[in-house]
């Protein structure tokens, strides 16, 4: 019973009890116990006539109740619900020793809050309330009935729960329900730590194609939540039989983390005919995705652009043009290409802060997958050889919505031969430099003993079936890209283009001489251990050297 919550609450009419019970059931996973509803309950089973005002047969019945037991009888009735439940409000007491019965009982666990507002405020919301919901027709029919119940012997007295409360506080002084609860639920120290490390981060350290999917494929079944940033040029390809599963918008542990809750993050850019695609092809449920409602649209005029725009070597799925159109239409105040506003994708928008701070109330882990490469970034790549958005964990986390101060692991994904997608066919634009010497597939495949068939099969891209050009590893570029994240473990795919010997490796020290050789030299370079070693593409593929 370590995390076990009893809280109580008492109040005025209209003090605003049941806004703070349906708050902290919302967002805390509170249980809402209504005490007017054990109270009709018990009315129907023992009272034979139940004629006249039913709010004033309550009052009496209550009263009888309450000298009967001694304020015991909300404690007994409960009883089943505060052993089942974990945390649970009841709504509300009305008399001290309702309370005490509940101390007695429960001891350290019971909470006791008072709500409070002007006696103005108070008429006011009830008669806002009662006109609303229909309990009467005019201002003046209201005013009576609520001066009849304050004329209650037990409902004048509430007020004086005020001086037994471990916490009051004033509703009137608000003007967001949500403040009520979180205030209530700051003083409860149900608000997670800002400072809790709970997220992982695999980013691109080169120029993308990494190899980030199969790897945050493998390290998926760890966490309870995987986010998604960027658009859907990435292609991530995931090892299974009889192909490869390729994502290009989920989490490229979607499948293989089953129960894992899939979110969208707020920066992303997504193409609703792909996302809903990928959803009916692994199998998502509804309740398992949620896309941040801020989180841009492609629009068909956005393909259309960039199809018409080749560019430097741009995949053409209009990721650009939309992250552009984002800014622009901004200035016009047009938010119509946000996801809140598309009927197609309706049942999963929602807010990823709001499921953030869920999952960190509950200590969940969570793994965010970035998207593309360091050396794309549009702002620290090689401009104009770049993408349309920042590739760096900074970036990711920023798109994702999530502080510096929830990330635990940055894990930098780099391959022995970085690649870049292959130019333009009309040789007019470039898809920029490697920055060191470029190889061909055939001194690939001469150097590691792989087929030049198997490597021209491998080094095509996903989405757009381009060649891909390769070149020699970059020790200046790899210190950068550790320079700009911060890496804490280094993840080394491709092992088996140093030679085809180390698919055969299952443990480090089956690795060849010269693979052990260049590890050493990227834990040298970046400072951090190298704590993931890709041998090969399938299940059985990830040499697991880490410490967490």
């Amino acid at each position: 019973m370590k995390n076990k919550f009893i809280v109580i609450l008492s109040g005025e009419i209209a003090a605003g009890k049941t806004t703070l019970s349906e708050g902290l059931a919302q967002r805390f996973g509170f249980q809402h116990l209504k005490t007017r509803g054990a109270l009709n309950d018990l009315f129907e089973k023992h009272q034979e006539n139940g004629s006249g005002d039913q709010r004033s047969n309550f009052q009496v019945f209550g009263e009888q109740l309450d000298r009967d037991s001694k304020g015991a009888w909300v404690t007994d009735y409960f009883q089943k619900q505060v052993r089942n439940y974990s945390k649970v409000i009841i709504d509300s007491a009305r008399i001290l020793e309702q309370i005490q019965a509940f101390r007695r009982a429960y001891s350290q666990y019971v909470v006791h809050i008072h709500l409070k507002a002007s006696p103005q405020k108070l008429v006011k919301r009830y008669l806002e309330r009662g006109l609303k919901e229909n309990r009467f027709s005019t201002e003046q029919e209201g005013l009576k009935k609520y001066e009849s119940y304050k004329a209650d012997k037990t409902e004048a007295g509430i007020k004086n729960l005020e001086k037994e409360a471990d916490l009051i506080i004033d509703t009137g002084l608000y003007q967001n329900p949500e403040d009520t609860a979180l205030s209530a639920a700051s003083f409860l120290k149900l608000l997670p730590s800002i400072h809790c490390q709970l997220v992982d981060v695999i980013i691109g350290g080169q120029f993308g194609s990494e190899g980030k999917g199969q790897v945050a494929a493998y390290l998926a079944p760890e966490y309870d939540c995987l986010i998604r940033v960027g658009g859907p040029n990435a292609g991530h390809k995931v090892f299974s039989i009889p192909s490869p599963n390729t994502y290009h918008l989920l989490p490229s542990g979607a499948k293989r983390a089953s129960e894992a809750k899939i979110i969208i993050g707020p920066g992303a850019v997504i193409n609703e005919e792909v996302i809903l695609k990928e959803i009916s092809q692994f199998g998502i449920e509804k309740d398992r995705l949620l896309i941040d409602e801020n989180v841009t649209i492609i629009s068909p005029g956005d393909i259309a652009w960039e199809q018409e725009h080749d560019g430097i070597g741009s995949t053409k799925q209009g990721v650009g043009k939309a992250t552009s159109e984002n800014l622009i239409l901004r200035i016009k105040g047009d938010d119509t290409h946000k996801a809140k506003n598309s009927r197609r994708l309706k049942q999963y928008i929602g807010s990823a802060h709001e499921m953030y701070e869920r999952l960190y109330a509950e200590n969940k882990k969570i793994l965010l997958e970035g998207t593309q490469g360091t050396l794309l970034s549009l702002h620290h790549g090689f401009y104009p050889f770049v993408t349309s958005r920042d590739t760096t964990a900074s970036g990711c986390i920023a798109e994702a919505g999530i502080s510096p101060k929830r990330i635990r692991k940055i894990v930098l994904v780099a391959r022995r031969y970085p690649i870049r997608v292959q130019s333009p066919n009309d040789g007019q634009y470039s898809s920029g430099p490697f920055h060191s010497n470029e190889l061909t597939l055939k001194e690939i495949a001469s150097r590691s003993g792989i087929s030049i068939q198997e490597l021209e099969a491998i080094e095509t891209t996903s989405t757009t079936k381009r060649k891909r050009r390769i070149a020699e590893f970059n020790w200046a570029l790899f210190r950068k890209a550790c320079e700009l994240n911060s890496p804490t473990d280094i993840a080394l795919t491709f092992a088996d283009y140093i030679t085809i010997e180390n698919r055969k490796a299952v443990r480090y020290g089956q690795l060849t001489p010269e693979t052990m050789r260049f590890i050493e030299h990227l834990e040298r370079c970046a400072g951090v251990p190298t704590s993931l070693i890709a041998t090969e593409f399938s299940y059985r593929a990830i040499i697991d050297r880490r410490f967490w």
